[in-house]
């Protein structure tokens, strides 16, 4: 059946015009959208943020303001009850030339009143002080009138220890702020409150300068029940103007917070309004700054309209532009779109000639290079997400690792926190995690750097293997050297929790080396690089085995096969555990041969500890016959067909003033970096002790106090140096 075609049919031209027409339509609108949007979002944040600091700094100003006010308040209050003024004004003449003296000063004093309790608890005027400034016809009863006017001036609230502001309509017209303060108090912790209050009469002219008008921001005082005290509307002031109903004002009354930013629309003014508000921290004040949107955003919206008018302009030229050149990439853009169809199947098997050595050309050019990298990303990107480590991925992307695994011999290690389950039960989650995470970052680091890999973790424990996907010479002495490190570094963890009064933390290693399934475990969907086999269970019992004696690292017999007389070791005792029908053999590492075939011992406060029985430990019912009474030091014989390790550069001798005088860091990495001496030519002082079925030797006496000297301090490891005798 044949398509039938359009009438009127469209030229790849055409459609290219129309593309670029759509194209720069969207972006252009898109641009200028985003960018008003954008500029409307960070003027807005700067204008919030102007409020935000101006309510600050006015709330600040005025806290000083009342502050110093309730200062004078009490002087003067003092002067008219002849009290700590008393001593140096000897008359009332005195005491009135200095009260007269005080106004002068402070023009917006008005007046003060000392309110006294009288016997049957009410209050009333025991003195007063008048400015003589006061406006023609004021009293001191009229003051007292306009004070009582005012529902919520309550002397009794002010006695029971509050602070209150209120107003108060003056004759002229005018209205003041009146200041109520507790002034003296029966007794100091007593519960009757204060026998005297004192309340000041101020100017509001004194506030409405603090709250002047401004070209964009507006800013006025509101008292706890949301009146206006100040605004740059005087009117409004004066008239006390209950603003209550704004939102920014009920999130101030509301208390939770001494301040806050939101943005309202103006019941009054029916403008949608940015506001920020503050606390002044005295008798619940509060300030309050706004600003109109439609001010705020006049610039966003001149910058909208210039940038649309742009757009415009680049649109008509782009429109003549794809026109004129059309009809020369007419071709090239064919091959590009069924190359672009290709790709979108999946086939990017694409190999474009390009023609001429135009722009269309190195377009031609640069397409079959993203489609050789869309190729390769594509294998990339169906690999990386599989696996972690940067060795298996090499691997994977090589082709050498086969599906469900491949039978290698490697070294896999345990580790596991003892006593953890206690530890968070006694701490808060989230110090508990920082403690992990912090134990967790210095042990890997460790492994990472002895050419390890972490092969998962599991709540605190630890799994990693050396030998896995790439076996490399040395992988078990390098996996003995990280567990030492990692007993030294667990130790200087443990320093810096007891300083930070933090329990410490004890560990328990395991070392096992054998035969094993290395590979992809999982389903087609989701897979995971990983080892199984008797090797990895018998790695896991034997850390589980250091609870049981009481040590932080216990290797497998098979680990120490691979390192003939480089590492000091103690046989613990052969153990049946769950999963193994025969017992097996364990060894305490305690130290290494440096590259003097001398014993270097190594140990830390928690290398040992009180042991426990273990659930993972098959226990007789019959008493087990007891150990040696002083355990044996042992070492592996060499197997002849193991090659000697090859030599590390020489790190020089540590003596007893390197251990005075080098850091933590610097021993440690001197004592680990000790190549293996596994082909040196000096006897060991241990060679001779054989383990159980080995070839006899002749026995050599282990290292004794004289000559080997021990230094421990509590803030350091405690390492054994061989201290070579003279003559």
């Amino acid at each position: 059946m044949s398509i039938p075609h359009p009438r009127v049919r469209l030229t790849v031209g055409t459609k290219l015009v129309s593309l670029i027409a759509v194209l720069l339509i969207s972006s252009i609108a898109t641009l200028v959208y985003l960018s008003t949007r954008m500029f409307i979002e960070d003027n807005t944040a700067l204008i919030q943020q102007t409020n935000a600091d101006k309510a600050s700094a006015l709330s600040i100003q005025l806290r000083e303001t009342f502050d110093s006010q309730t200062e004078k308040m009490r002087i003067l209050g003092s002067l008219l009850l002849h009290g700590a003024g008393a001593e140096a004004v000897a008359t009332p003449e005195q005491r009135q030339t200095v009260v007269r003296e005080f106004f002068s000063k402070d023009k917006d004093f008005i007046g003060a009143f000392v309110f006294q309790r009288g016997p049957e608890g009410k209050f009333a005027v025991g003195a007063h002080a008048l400015s003589p400034e006061l406006p023609e016809g004021e009293t001191a009863d009229s003051l007292q009138g306009a004070l009582a006017s005012d529902p919520d001036f309550q002397t009794e609230q002010v006695g029971k220890g509050e602070v209150l502001i209120t107003t108060a309509r003056l004759q002229d017209g005018s209205t003041a702020i009146a200041v109520s303060i507790p002034f003296i108090q029966v007794a100091q912790g007593s519960g009757d409150g204060f026998t005297h209050t004192l309340t000041a009469l101020l100017k509001q002219g004194r506030f409405l300068k603090v709250f002047a008008e401004s070209d964009v921001v507006t800013s006025y005082l509101v008292d706890r029940k949301g009146r206006l005290l100040a605004h740059p509307d005087s009117a409004r002031a004066a008239a006390a103007e209950n603003v209550s109903s704004v939102e920014i004002v009920k999130q101030l009354l509301s208390g939770k917070f001494n301040n806050g930013q939101t943005s309202y629309l103006d019941p009054v003014s029916k403008e949608v309004k940015l506001g920020a508000f503050r606390t002044v921290g005295f008798a619940g004040l509060g300030v309050v700054t706004e600003v109109a949107e439609a001010k705020a955003f006049e610039a966003a919206r001149r910058v909208g309209y210039r940038a649309m008018l742009i757009g415009a302009i680049v649109l008509s030229l782009a429109f003549l532009g794809g026109y004129l050149f059309s009809r020369t990439i007419t071709w090239p853009i064919k091959l590009l779109m069924e190359a672009s169809r290709k790709i979108s199947e999946g086939d990017f098997k694409i190999n474009l000639k390009p023609r001429g050595r135009d722009e269309v050309a190195h377009l031609s050019i640069a397409f079959n290079e993203m489609a050789m990298g869309l190729e390769e990303r594509d294998k990339v990107k169906a690999t990386f997400a599989k696996f972690h480590s940067k060795e298996v991925a090499e691997k994977v992307l090589s082709g050498e690792l086969k599906l469900g695994g491949e039978r290698n011999s490697a070294a896999v290690f345990f580790s596991d926190v003892r006593g953890f389950t206690a530890m968070s039960e006694k701490m808060d989650p989230e110090s508990l995690v920082k403690i992990l995470n912090r134990y967790m970052t210095r042990m890997v680091r460790v492994i990472l750097s002895h050419g390890g890999i972490v092969d998962k973790y599991v709540g605190d424990a630890i799994m990693a293997t050396w030998g896995v996907p790439i076996a490399k010479p040395g992988d078990v002495e390098r996996a003995l050297r990280a567990c030492i490190e990692m007993r030294l570094v667990l130790n200087e963890l443990n320093q810096e929790l007891a300083s930070e009064g933090l329990p410490p933390l004890r560990i328990g290693m395991g070392l096992n080396f054998g035969s094993l399934i290395s590979g992809n475990i999982g389903s087609e969907e989701r897979m995971e690089f990983t080892v199984i086999g008797d090797t990895v269970n018998t790695a896991s019992r034997i850390e589980s085995l250091t609870k049981e004696f009481g040590t932080d690292l216990l290797v497998s017999q098979d680990v120490l096969s691979q390192v003939p007389e480089m590492f000091i070791v103690e046989k613990a005792h052969e153990t049946r555990v769950k999963g193994k029908t025969e017992p097996i053999a364990v060894y305490k590492v305690l130290g290494y041969y440096n590259e003097r075939r001398e014993p270097v011992l190594v140990q830390t406060p928690y290398s040992s500890y009180k042991a426990e029985r273990s659930d993972k430990v098959i226990h007789d019912p019959q008493p087990a016959k007891p150990a040696a009474a002083k355990p044996q030091v042992m070492t592996p014989p060499r197997p002849a067909a193991i090659p000697p390790a090859p030599p590390a550069a020489p790190t020089g001798e540590l003596t007893v003033t390197d251990l005075a005088t080098k850091t933590p860091h610097e021993l440690r990495a001197a004592a680990l970096l000790a190549p293996s001496a596994a082909s040196a030519t000096r006897p060991s002082p241990l060679k001779g002790l054989r383990l159980p079925g080995a070839p006899k030797k002749t026995a050599s006496p282990v290292p004794t106090p004289q000559a080997a000297k021990k230094i421990e301090t509590p803030s350091k490891p405690s390492i054994i140096i061989p201290i070579r005798k003279s003559g």
